[in-house]
């Protein structure tokens, strides 16, 4: 069985979870098919497809096939927002980071002229 027939049984089964089906897009060079026709393939990769605001964001997905009559059959899929959640866990940390140095290079600059203000009231 080929990529592009087991691909052809699995988009379906995929889009059909997400918001936005016509948006969706699989990067082919992300997704892996291991097994055979006798014991079924297991399929993992992303796709990208639009949230329910419009954003394109990329999602997991896996699926099961299994051969029948010579036709690829999806026994089970899901699509997992694994990496929009780890993406989103790294920009909090990252904009909270931010907000700290903004605040203390701020504080800083308010001490910085604090200080050439005294120095100038002296002379």
């Amino acid at each position: 069985m080929t990529k592009e027939e087991i691909m052809a049984a699995v988009k379906p089964a995929i889009c059909s979870q997400l918001k936005s089906p016509a948006s969706a897009q699989f990067p082919d060079e992300l997704i892996k098919i291991s097994g055979n026709d006798a014991i079924g393939y297991h399929v993992e990769g992303f796709v990208d497809s639009q949230n329910g605001y419009g954003a394109m964001i990329r999602n997991d997905f896996t699926a099961d096939v299994s051969v029948s009559n010579g036709y690829p059959v999806v026994t089970s899929s899901s699509v997992a927002q694994k990496t929009t959640k780890s993406n989103a866990k790294t920009f909090i940390i990252i904009f909270i980071a931010l907000s700290v140095l903004t605040s203390l290079f701020a504080w800083l600059s308010t001490i910085a002229d604090w200080s050439i203000i005294s120095c100038a009231m002296r002379y």
